[in-house]
């Protein structure tokens, strides 16, 4: 179970990571050409932007929530995967109509993708123990 609850602890890091640096930095650190980011579609953007990022911070609090009792907010942790992964697909349309994101968003869209297996794994603990 402390292996679970460490590796819960380490992934609840990567969407607070995400979520803190989306609110802070903006869209702007996502769009290639300064000037872009004066378009009026942009401020748009990143305004869904950092309130997407906010709801990072959230997922990110579920998951450091559920690691304290592991069987008890079993029912919080598998909805926070389940967001996670909900995203990963969002990703993946993405990636399929507009085109290939930047390297390091890929490897977010891989991890979010096989997220659920840390369904399965809780499900093992909680089993086990």
């Amino acid at each position: 179970m402390t292996a679970f609850r460490i590796a819960t602890i380490l992934f609840a890091f990567i969407p607070l990571f995400f979520g803190v640096l989306g609110i802070f930095a903006g869209a702007a650190g996502a769009v290639p050409e300064p000037e872009l980011y004066e378009l009026p579609e942009i401020t748009a953007l990143d305004n869904q932007y950092r309130y997407l990022s906010g709801v990072y911070i959230g997922i990110a609090a579920m998951l450091f929530y559920s690691a304290g009792d592991v069987a008890g907010r079993a029912l919080v942790f598998r909805m926070a995967v389940l967001a996670v992964f909900i995203g990963g697909l969002g990703r993946v349309v993405s990636y399929l109509s507009v085109g290939e994101p930047p390297i390091w968003q890929l490897g977010g869209m891989a991890l979010e993708l096989i997220a659920p297996v840390f369904i399965l794994w809780q499900a093992k603990v909680i089993k086990s123990a």
